[in-house]
């Protein structure tokens, strides 16, 4: 996972997140991978040089989007389930959360879309979050997993289809989401009873102040 941010004096600190919050409405619209820096400019309205006084090239300001979009999240993820410790549980709310995020904010999902398909760094950051809970749910025996990393792999693929099916009017019924969660869980070696039971308490979590 990439380190935090630096803290900047105030008034910097407000002109990077004015160049953020600019790029990833950008990015909402358009490719990031046809995005140039001009047009964050142009988005932001500054000058230049006030651009390249926080970003040096469209590569970092790429990442610090990256962070963006992924720490704010994963904060009110670990809020939502600060309680829970079955690591199974835990993964079926994460994913649930994100398809909810995506339904609630599609100009976030589509930013999440197109940024992770030209930051490689973003699919890093997804993968240090559910991690720890892979690593507890092998070790307890909740998993039956041969490769972490290709469940990880699964695990951000999932997430990854999931909100393009959402975003593109494939999935407008929101039971989409608990579905996806349980094939999952069961890709994981959980037994099919159980994987629908934990994804319909995370389905249920992750919409209960709504």
């Amino acid at each position: 996972m990439a380190s935090p941010t630096k803290k900047l004096p105030p008034k910097r600190e407000r002109t990077r997140h004015q160049i953020l919050n600019a790029a990833l409405k950008l990015f909402a619209r358009k490719d990031a991978g046809e995005a140039s820096i001009s047009d964050v400019i142009a988005e932001a309205e500054i000058a230049n040089g006030t651009f390249y006084n926080h970003f040096k090239t469209k590569e970092e300001l790429l990442e610090a989007s990256s962070l963006t979009l992924i720490e704010s999240l994963a904060s009110e993820v670990e809020t939502i389930m600060g309680d829970l410790d079955d690591p199974a549980e835990r993964m079926a709310l994460a994913g649930i959360y994100f398809f909810k995020k995506a339904r609630m904010d599609s100009n976030w999902a589509w930013a999440l879309i197109r940024i992770a398909a030209v930051a490689p760094r973003m699919s890093d950051m997804l993968l240090s979050y559910p991690l720890r809970d892979l690593q507890r749910g092998t070790a307890s025996g909740k998993f039956s997993i041969e490769s972490t990393e290709t469940a990880l792999g699964l695990f951000v693929g999932s997430l990854h289809y999931g909100i393009r099916n959402i975003l593109e009017g494939r999935a407008k019924n929101k039971l989409h989401d608990r579905e996806m969660m349980t094939l999952v869980l069961r890709s994981f070696g959980v037994k099919v009873e159980i994987a629908k039971k934990l994804a319909s308490k995370g389905f249920e979590r992750a919409w209960k102040e709504d």
